[in-house]
Protein backbone atom coordinates (compact mmCIF):
# COMPACT_ATOMS: atom_id res chain seq x y z
CA UNK A 1 0.00 0.00 0.00
CA UNK A 2 2.76 2.44 0.58
CA UNK A 3 4.23 1.69 -2.22
CA UNK A 4 1.23 2.75 -4.10
CA UNK A 5 0.79 6.32 -2.74
CA UNK A 6 4.91 6.90 -3.19
CA UNK A 7 4.73 6.14 -7.03
CA UNK A 8 0.98 7.66 -7.17
CA UNK A 9 2.42 11.00 -5.17
CA UNK A 10 5.52 10.55 -7.68
CA UNK A 11 3.72 11.17 -10.64
CA UNK A 12 1.64 13.99 -9.22
CA UNK A 13 4.79 15.70 -8.02
CA UNK A 14 6.66 15.06 -11.35
CA UNK A 15 3.38 16.65 -13.28
CA UNK A 16 3.26 19.55 -11.13
CA UNK A 17 6.87 20.55 -11.70
CA UNK A 18 6.20 20.30 -15.32
CA UNK A 19 3.21 22.55 -15.08
CA UNK A 20 4.94 24.86 -13.36
CA UNK A 21 7.96 25.09 -15.90
CA UNK A 22 5.41 25.17 -18.29
CA UNK A 23 3.82 28.20 -16.50
CA UNK A 24 7.34 29.75 -16.47
CA UNK A 25 8.18 29.70 -19.97
CA UNK A 26 5.02 30.88 -20.89
CA UNK A 27 5.49 34.14 -18.83
CA UNK A 28 9.01 34.75 -19.95
CA UNK A 29 9.87 37.06 -21.98
CA UNK A 30 10.77 35.84 -25.57
CA UNK A 31 13.15 38.58 -27.01
CA UNK A 32 13.06 41.40 -29.17
CA UNK A 33 9.68 40.58 -30.86
CA UNK A 34 7.90 40.85 -28.04
CA UNK A 35 9.05 43.94 -27.09
CA UNK A 36 8.87 45.25 -30.53
CA UNK A 37 5.16 44.40 -30.28
CA UNK A 38 4.78 45.88 -27.14
CA UNK A 39 6.51 49.40 -27.55
CA UNK A 40 3.84 49.53 -31.13
CA UNK A 41 0.83 48.81 -28.91
CA UNK A 42 1.70 51.51 -26.91
CA UNK A 43 2.23 53.99 -29.16
CA UNK A 44 -1.69 52.23 -30.02
CA UNK A 45 -2.65 53.57 -27.19
CA UNK A 46 -1.95 57.25 -27.90
CA UNK A 47 -3.60 57.34 -31.13
CA UNK A 48 -5.50 60.10 -31.67
CA UNK A 49 -9.78 58.85 -31.19
CA UNK A 50 -11.71 62.06 -31.00
CA UNK A 51 -15.36 62.85 -32.02
CA UNK A 52 -14.29 64.84 -34.75
CA UNK A 53 -14.96 63.97 -37.79
CA UNK A 54 -11.87 64.87 -40.02
CA UNK A 55 -13.47 66.18 -43.86
CA UNK A 56 -11.24 66.15 -46.69
CA UNK A 57 -12.02 67.41 -50.26
CA UNK A 58 -10.03 66.20 -53.34
CA UNK A 59 -9.37 70.14 -54.86
CA UNK A 60 -7.59 71.30 -51.84
CA UNK A 61 -5.57 68.37 -50.55
CA UNK A 62 -2.20 68.28 -48.89
CA UNK A 63 0.27 65.88 -49.23
CA UNK A 64 1.63 66.59 -45.69
CA UNK A 65 -0.32 64.79 -42.27
CA UNK A 66 -2.84 67.34 -40.91
CA UNK A 67 -2.05 65.22 -37.34
CA UNK A 68 1.44 64.29 -35.70
CA UNK A 69 0.52 60.67 -35.47
CA UNK A 70 1.60 57.42 -37.75
CA UNK A 71 -1.48 55.52 -37.36
CA UNK A 72 -3.92 58.88 -38.31
CA UNK A 73 -1.93 59.61 -40.99
CA UNK A 74 -1.27 56.50 -42.25
CA UNK A 75 -5.28 56.33 -42.25
CA UNK A 76 -5.35 60.14 -43.71
CA UNK A 77 -2.60 58.79 -46.78
CA UNK A 78 -5.49 55.98 -47.96
CA UNK A 79 -8.26 58.65 -47.64
CA UNK A 80 -6.17 61.15 -49.80
CA UNK A 81 -4.92 58.64 -52.36
CA UNK A 82 -8.38 57.78 -52.91
CA UNK A 83 -9.61 60.86 -53.94
CA UNK A 84 -6.42 61.47 -55.75
CA UNK A 85 -4.11 59.07 -56.51
CA UNK A 86 -1.81 60.70 -58.58
CA UNK A 87 -1.01 62.72 -55.74
CA UNK A 88 2.89 62.65 -54.98
CA UNK A 89 3.02 60.33 -51.54
CA UNK A 90 0.70 57.75 -53.08
CA UNK A 91 2.76 54.89 -53.78
CA UNK A 92 2.03 50.89 -53.50
CA UNK A 93 4.63 50.97 -50.96
CA UNK A 94 2.10 52.93 -48.13
CA UNK A 95 -1.54 51.95 -49.57
CA UNK A 96 -3.16 49.19 -51.33
CA UNK A 97 -2.28 48.86 -54.99
CA UNK A 98 -6.00 48.51 -56.03
CA UNK A 99 -6.40 52.18 -54.33
CA UNK A 100 -4.13 54.20 -56.42
CA UNK A 101 -4.84 51.72 -59.69
CA UNK A 102 -6.71 52.87 -62.49
CA UNK A 103 -10.21 52.28 -62.81
CA UNK A 104 -11.55 54.13 -65.19
CA UNK A 105 -15.03 52.85 -64.77
CA UNK A 106 -15.54 53.34 -60.98
CA UNK A 107 -16.11 56.78 -60.15
CA UNK A 108 -13.90 58.10 -57.10
CA UNK A 109 -15.23 60.13 -54.62
CA UNK A 110 -14.60 64.26 -54.21
CA UNK A 111 -15.48 64.27 -50.92
CA UNK A 112 -14.63 61.85 -47.84
CA UNK A 113 -14.59 61.92 -44.08
CA UNK A 114 -13.88 59.59 -41.15
CA UNK A 115 -13.51 59.47 -37.22
CA UNK A 116 -11.47 56.87 -35.92
CA UNK A 117 -13.51 54.79 -33.30
CA UNK A 118 -11.35 51.65 -32.14
CA UNK A 119 -7.98 50.72 -32.78
CA UNK A 120 -8.05 46.79 -32.03
CA UNK A 121 -4.23 45.18 -31.81
CA UNK A 122 -4.28 41.78 -33.51
CA UNK A 123 -3.17 39.31 -31.43
CA UNK A 124 0.08 37.60 -31.79
CA UNK A 125 1.43 40.18 -34.44
CA UNK A 126 2.16 44.15 -34.70
CA UNK A 127 -0.69 44.47 -37.01
CA UNK A 128 -3.47 46.37 -36.08
CA UNK A 129 -6.99 47.32 -36.85
CA UNK A 130 -8.37 50.67 -37.44
CA UNK A 131 -12.11 51.00 -36.94
CA UNK A 132 -13.61 54.05 -38.68
CA UNK A 133 -17.03 55.99 -39.04
CA UNK A 134 -16.52 56.94 -42.68
CA UNK A 135 -18.62 58.84 -45.08
CA UNK A 136 -17.71 59.82 -49.22
CA UNK A 137 -19.98 61.22 -52.21
CA UNK A 138 -20.05 58.08 -54.30
CA UNK A 139 -19.70 54.45 -54.00
CA UNK A 140 -15.78 53.96 -54.32
CA UNK A 141 -15.96 49.63 -53.86
CA UNK A 142 -18.26 50.40 -51.24
CA UNK A 143 -15.50 51.26 -49.50
CA UNK A 144 -15.97 54.44 -48.08
CA UNK A 145 -19.48 54.77 -46.29
CA UNK A 146 -20.55 53.20 -42.60
CA UNK A 147 -17.65 51.07 -40.55
CA UNK A 148 -14.56 51.17 -42.70
CA UNK A 149 -11.97 49.20 -40.96
CA UNK A 150 -8.06 49.80 -42.11
CA UNK A 151 -5.51 47.07 -41.74
CA UNK A 152 -1.74 48.27 -40.51
CA UNK A 153 1.35 46.87 -40.43
CA UNK A 154 4.54 48.54 -39.34
CA UNK A 155 6.83 49.78 -41.90
CA UNK A 156 10.15 51.59 -41.40
CA UNK A 157 9.59 53.29 -38.41
CA UNK A 158 5.93 53.94 -39.12
CA UNK A 159 2.65 52.90 -40.46
CA UNK A 160 1.64 51.36 -43.93
CA UNK A 161 -2.05 50.24 -44.62
CA UNK A 162 -2.49 46.91 -46.11
CA UNK A 163 -5.89 46.41 -46.68
CA UNK A 164 -9.52 48.35 -46.39
CA UNK A 165 -12.67 46.54 -45.54
CA UNK A 166 -15.74 47.23 -44.87
CA UNK A 167 -18.30 45.63 -42.11
CA UNK A 168 -21.80 45.59 -43.29
CA UNK A 169 -24.24 47.65 -41.22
Amino acid sequence: MFKRIAIVTGFIAFFAAMAMILFYLEGKDNGVETTSVAAENTEVQNVIKTDEMHAYNAENLSVACSADDGIFCAVEKVIKCTMKPDLESCNKNVVPAFVIADAEDMERPTEMSFRIVKIKPIPESSDISVYTESDCNAMWFGLCKGTVVYSLSPKDGGWAVNNIFALEQ
